[in-house]
C-alpha cells in the first residue's frame, strides 16, 4: 500500500500551473524530524480543482496535514545523459490546521517551534 500522512508548515508559496487544461499545484512542505534537529522539506503536487484551491487559499508557513502517496520519476540529464531521479508526494486530501492570520502570527506559544 502506497500510502503516506504529513503535517507540516509550507515552506514555499505554492505555484499553480496547467498541463494539457488540468491545473497542477507544487510547494514544499517543511516536516519537523522530531527529536533529531531540523526538518525534511518534501516536494508536493496536487492536482485538479482542489489544486487550484490550495494555490489560492494556502501561504508560506501555513499548518497543514496531507494524505497521499508517494510518486518516483527516473529520467536522463539532457545535457549530460547521467541518470536522474524525484521523489515527490502527490496529495489526495488536504487539511489546513490553522487560520492565515496564525500563520502570520508565528507559534502562540514562546517554546513552540516552528518547522
Amino acid at each position: 500500500m502506497n500510502n503516506v500522512t504529513l503535517v507540516g508548515r509550507l515552506a514555499t508559496d505554492p505555484r499553480l500551473e496547467a498541463t494539457n487544461g488540468n491545473p497542477i499545484c507544487t510547494f514544499r512542505l517543511a516536516v519537523d524530524r522530531g527529536k533529531q534537529d531540523g526538518a525534511d522539506f518534501i516536494p508536493i503536487k496536487c492536482f485538479g480543482a482542489p489544486a487550484e484551491s490550495h494555490a489560492k487559499y494556502l501561504t508560506k508557513g501555513r499548518l497543514i496535514s496531507l494524505t497521499g502517496r508517494i510518486s518516483h520519476s527516473q529520467w536522463a540529464d539532457q545535457e549530460t545523459g547521467d541518470p536522474r531521479e524525484r521523489y515527490e508526494i502527490i496529495g489526495s486530501y488536504i487539511n489546513y490546521l490553522d487560520s492565515p492570520q496564525a500563520a502570520e502570527a508565528g507559534p502562540q506559544n514562546p517554546g513552540e517551534e516552528a518547522f
